[in-house]
């Protein structure tokens, strides 16, 4: 809804134009049915603030809560003392969608690829479920009780490294866009290979690039990923060992753009690694994550599983298009 302009609704509502119209036509009703079920819930919120008035507020309120409290908050009367506005309705429904998008959408795409990824490597999905043993070493996987982030996100180690690998071979956006604020000379370099002998062998040359105020720098998230440079020469491999620092090690922070990276970087990069991890240890602390078995009959070969199963296409964010599991009961 929001890459394609309003006249182009507009035209379809006058005219019919052969598979433009029916496609449009569904959009936007989505849309409007998504924007009035939004409102309701602003609504009903208001409302609920409301009656609460002068009581204290439950600690770790929801989100939509707190936005619209602070909303409401910055009323007329300080508006001009401290050159405050609130938000209109329509302005607080696009950072709902936001947060919808980008908390929601985001998330579940890298577990999914996760999920896949552990299904196909089961060597690794079992470390990932001694790992996550480690915090309930009483009784059964499947009971125990429940631990606080506090207690339990520090030796999850192996397990955020999972989740960022995945991340890193099936990041969320492909490419990234910056503009360029004022005329710079960007420092770099340029890899080219030495041979055709395997193995990591590369020359790199220093170079400088004059970028101008007003251009636009596309960065190639999957490039980076994948450079062997940073990340050596099993680069397009899952070994989640890439992420986990060593004595002689330590994982390259600035060659994993999987959140962005600099100052304006994702701000919800914490909460979506924090939210990622818990689904996933939670989930491996119940379940043996498996390919389907239909796909084991369909697709003979390892490699034929795994491009069916890692299978993404572009969207405002990547998705994910087969990435479908078995889950069976420890």
């Amino acid at each position: 809804r929001a890459i394609i302009p309003d006249w182009m609704f507009s035209l379809t509502n006058q005219v019919y134009i052969p598979f433009i119209s029916p496609y449009l036509r569904k959009m936007l009703k989505a849309y409007n049915d998504l924007e009035a079920i939004s409102m309701k819930a602003v609504s009903r919120m208001r409302a609920d603030l409301l009656q609460d008035s002068g009581q204290k507020a439950p600690e770790g309120g929801a989100l939509l809560r707190n936005l619209v409290q602070a909303n409401e908050n910055v009323d007329e009367g300080n508006r001009s003392e401290n050159n405050k506005r609130s938000l209109t309705d329509r302005e607080l429904l696009s950072n709902i969608f936001i947060f919808f998008l980008a908390g929601y959408e985001t998330t579940a795409t890298a577990v999914s690829f996760s999920c896949a990824l552990l299904a196909l490597y089961p060597e690794i999905q079992q470390k990932v479920f001694e790992e996550v043993l480690t915090l309930w070493p009483e009784g059964p996987p499947t009971h125990g009780e429940e631990k606080e982030y506090k207690q339990c996100f520090s030796n999850l180690i192996y397990t955020t490294a999972v989740f960022y690998e995945a991340i890193r071979l099936r990041p969320i956006v492909s490419r990234l866009g910056r503009k360029v604020l004022k005329d710079t000379i960007l420092k770099t370099y340029r890899f080219t290979d030495k041979d055709a002998s395997p193995g990591l062998s590369l020359d790199i040359e220093p170079i400088t690039i004059p970028l101008k105020a007003g251009s636009e720098v596309i960065i190639d998230v999957q490039g980076v990923h994948r450079n062997p440079v940073y990340w050596g020469s099993n680069a397009d491999e899952f070994n989640p060992e890439h992420f986990i620092d060593s004595d002689t090690y330590r994982w390259p922070r600035d060659a994993f753009l999987g959140f962005s990276t600099g100052h304006r970087n994702c701000i919800g990069q914490k909460f979506g690694i924090v939210e990622g991890v818990c689904i996933l240890s939670n989930l491996i602390r119940k379940y043996e994550i498996l390919i389907p078995a239909d796909l084991k009959d369909s697709l003979r070969t390892f490699e034929e599983q795994k491009a069916y199963l890692l299978e993404w296409r572009p969207f405002l964010a990547n998705v994910a298009v087969n990435s479908r599991v078995c889950l069976r009961l420890r």
